[in-house]
């Protein structure tokens, strides 16, 4: 089975983030009507867990006290405050200023509650969704929202967009007016949940405010926004500056309640992982992600730890863990055949790492879905085998009879085994050590590599890597380029070996999202997130079979398949989880100048807004003068 068509239309534009997507129909509704669905919310399976009456989520205080500031700090750059186009870079954080016609619940799995709008319908074939809009929804100019800006929104797919917008031209046949204040979409596929979840995240934006500009040029100037917070003073490069609004319409709206409590929240914009790390040491940053257990370590002896002032926080979360890894490019010739990436996999020492470098933390993230139901364990499925069995001659036998595996090291015996394997498995492949450099058997040439990371303090969880490479006769250089270098060269898969921070959340119903990380269609293509360059025919199966599924037993399966051919064809060195803390805990430091609600939410904390903490100035005036903000 290979791409269907439907699969097909999701690439015809350039697209760079994953689909919040859904798996399977399910909703508490308020009126039913031949076949069609009227609620205040949709649930991707199961049911809403809020009801209609709802006054605020779980996670939230809705008594929180409005004021104060929090700053943040993020890797990267920007030159672009237009969210729209995909040319330029516009501050990622720009994002959460933009109302979309419902909000997802961050304690549930796949459940959307009307924002924008007042009720959701569907019929029972999901061939359309219609939205009724809130008569108050407002832009931050004081302009209404109407069904004319939702058209305008799910049209900017016609141009260069972000996925948010592109991806709506992809699903979407044809919009409709179909009351004063309701709008219908109309899909170009029917019995499948997705789309319904990605028109309802769609931005909705102010069609007035480009009567007059290029909505797919860059630009610096203000946009006008529907969310709880305008933007503020900016720097290009440097720093962005969201300013609460006190006329927001929706401050009390049940999805809001309790949240967006600071005046003023700052993202500042650090091009090296060690400045930001300065940066909140010395109080201009109030919060970050612990990654290192070594620098955990350090700040114990800060005086601001010491005395209290800096806290330490570890929050439990219920989406998949960040997948670290060294992710072959299998574009290359040489890392194109598995039994070479099988041959790489075997010089990383793990173990050794985790001893020498990560001090005894961290542990080692081998799904490419850990934390989740998607992860492949034990052996196949008997619905992993309904798709699997169609191309067993292709597969490695292993993967059968073995469930996935990676080498273990951790002493001198453990390594010369391994490294001894590796080196049969490259002669097998048809290299052979000529004067102490691994030659191609095509050209002769001595295989040299290039090992990209993101910052220089990686160099020493791949020293030994290199040294055992090395010893196989292949050169491996390491080197680190700055977030905007980095941004370039992914997009254009200019790397042999690449050091993967995994960017994005993994979500805890993948849909469409999948396809741009890991289909044939989307090896080729720019700007995408296939880094490993992946093209395999169970894969491309078993992502439009996920895509098409209309149930989350289907959905599971056939991602379980992609996890388990991605492991035994070893398209990457699987490394540590992303912090210094068991798989599903996210660990905190931040300056003790907040209150936090009694329940934090579980899936995708929002480290960009905070938005369900707020600022305690009695707490603040304990601190010194940088570290109040």
């Amino acid at each position: 089975m290979g791409l269907t068509p439907a699969l097909r239309r999701y690439f015809r534009m350039f697209v760079l983030a994953t689909a919040i997507a859904a798996l399977g129909p399910g909703a508490t509704a308020t009126s039913q009507d031949e076949g069609i669905t009227t609620s205040h919310g949709y649930a991707a399976f199961g049911d809403l867990k809020y009801g209609s009456d709802f006054t605020h989520f779980d996670y939230v205080n809705p008594d929180a006290p409005k004021g104060g500031s929090y700053r943040f700090g993020e890797l990267g750059t920007f030159d672009s405050l237009n969210q729209i186009s995909l040319l330029g870079t516009f501050p990622t954080s720009l994002n959460f200023l933009a109302d979309s016609l419902m909000r997802q619940s961050r304690d549930e799995p796949a459940s959307f509650y009307c924002l924008i709008c007042r009720t959701v319908s569907w019929p029972k074939d999901l061939s359309w969704v219609e939205f009724a809009l809130d008569p108050r929804a407002r832009f931050d100019d004081g302009s209404p929202i109407t069904v004319e800006d939702v058209k305008f929104s799910a049209g900017l797919g016609e141009g260069l967009s972000i996925p948010a917008f592109s991806r709506i031209k992809q699903i979407v046949d044809r919009v409709e007016q179909t009351g004063p204040n309701s709008v219908r979409l109309y899909f170009n596929m029917q019995d499948n949940p997705t789309p319904i979840t990605v028109v309802a995240l769609m931005p909705i934006l102010p069609k007035h405010f480009y009567k007059n500009r290029d909505p797919f040029r860059p630009r610096l100037d203000r946009p006008v926004q529907s969310g709880a917070y305008k933007v503020g003073e900016v720097s290009p490069g440097r720093f962005i500056e969201w300013k609460r609004d006190p006329d927001y319409w929706a401050s009390n709206h049940p999805v809001n309640k309790g949240r967006f409590n600071f005046d003023t929240v700052r993202i500042r914009y650090f091009r090296d992982a060690q400045m930001q790390k300065e940066a909140f040491r010395a109080g201009l940053i109030d919060l970050r992600m612990d990654r290192s257990a070594t620098d955990l370590r350090e700040e114990e002896r800060l005086p601001a730890v010491r005395r209290g002032e800096i806290k330490r926080l570890e929050i439990p979360y219920h989406n998949g863990a960040f997948y670290n890894s060294v992710t072959f490019n299998t574009r290359r010739a040489f890392l194109s055949d598995p039994r070479v990436r099988k041959a790489l996999l075997l010089a990383y020492d793990y173990e050794w790492v985790q001893e020498k470098v990560l001090g005894g933390e961290f542990g080692r993230v081998e799904s490419n879905f850990a934390n989740s139901d998607f992860e492949a364990i034990g052996l196949p499925t008997p619905g992993e085998l309904d798709i699997l069995d169609t191309y067993r001659d292709s597969l490695p036998p292993e993967l059968f009879t073995r469930e996935p595996w990676s080498p273990k090291g951790g002493s001198r015996a453990n390594m010369r085994r391994n490294l001894l394997e590796a080196r049969d498995i490259l002669r097998e492949a048809g290299y052979k050590v000529v004067d102490g450099r691994l030659r191609d058997p095509r050209t002769g040439a001595p295989v040299v590599l290039e090992l990209l990371a993101y910052s220089p303090l990686l160099a020493s969880h791949m020293s030994l890597f290199i040294a055992n490479m090395d010893k196989l006769g292949i050169e491996v250089s390491f080197r680190s380029v700055d977030a905007a270098q980095m941004r370039h060269m992914l997009r254009n898969y200019d790397y042999d070996l690449l050091y993967n921070r995994t960017v994005f959340a993994p979500v805890t119903t993948p849909g469409v999202g999948m396809a741009l990380m890991w289909t044939s269609q989307s090896a080729d293509m720019p700007n995408l997130l296939n880094y490993a360059g992946v093209k395999d025919p169970v894969i491309d199966d078993a992502i439009a079979r996920m895509i098409a599924a209309t149930d989350r037993r289907q959905a599971v399966d056939a991602l379980r398949v992609v996890d388990r051919v991605a492991r035994w064809k070893y398209y990457s060195v699987p490394l540590m989880h992303a912090y210094p803390t068991p798989v599903g805990v996210l660990p905190l430091s931040y300056w003790d100048k907040f209150g936090r609600p009694a329940r934090e939410q579980t899936y995708n904390f929002p480290f960009y807004a905070l938005d369900n903490w707020w600022y305690e100035p009695a707490r603040a005036a304990r601190l010194g003068s940088k570290a109040q903000g």
